[in-house]
């Protein structure tokens, strides 16, 4: 993937636009942005995280899309998951720091918030707490919709 240090109001706005961000201050999105490394281009094809890695980075999408693929016993990959702009990707690695349970890969040139758990502890702890804060909503979001799901089908 390919840093972008460049654009850096064009970023802070895309940063603006996500649900993730909406707590966000204009100076800690200003932070956020000029960390080193915390915005990546990735290409079409291109894996993000690869299964089985150790790698605790969170992605959050900017723009354009990613894909969950998990590789099935018979060691073909399936997908399981799109990934629009604002969703997260690599949540249990970052937190955990235990082997990526899946790929994600770029269906289309992404721009992708990167952030490590250095990162992290670069941040004001307010910023911090936000970030954690809307890790924890999004796991939990995604853990109702596959309740609803399982529960539609029986």
């Amino acid at each position: 993937m390919k840093q972008i240090n460049t654009l850096k109001h064009k970023i802070i706005q895309l940063l603006a636009r996500l649900d993730f961000f909406k707590d966000f201050t204009a100076t800690e999105k200003t932070l956020l942005v000029d960390g080193k490394g915390m915005i990546v281009l990735a290409e079409e094809g291109e894996y993000v995280i690869k299964e089985g890695t150790v790698d605790p980075t969170l992605y959050i999408p900017l723009s354009g899309e990613l894909e969950v693929r998990m590789t099935n016993e018979t060691g073909k990959e399936i997908t399981l998951a799109k990934i629009p702009p604002g969703e997260t990707v690599g949540e249990v690695a970052f937190l955990t720091d235990t082997p990526r349970t899946a790929s994600v890969v770029a269906i289309k040139q992404t721009l992708l918030f990167r952030c490590n758990r250095a990162a992290l502890k670069n941040l004001a702890p307010a910023a911090r707490e936000k970030i954690k804060d809307q890790i924890i909503y999004k796991l939990i979001e995604r853990l109702h919709q596959k309740n609803v799901e399982l529960s539609n089908r029986g």
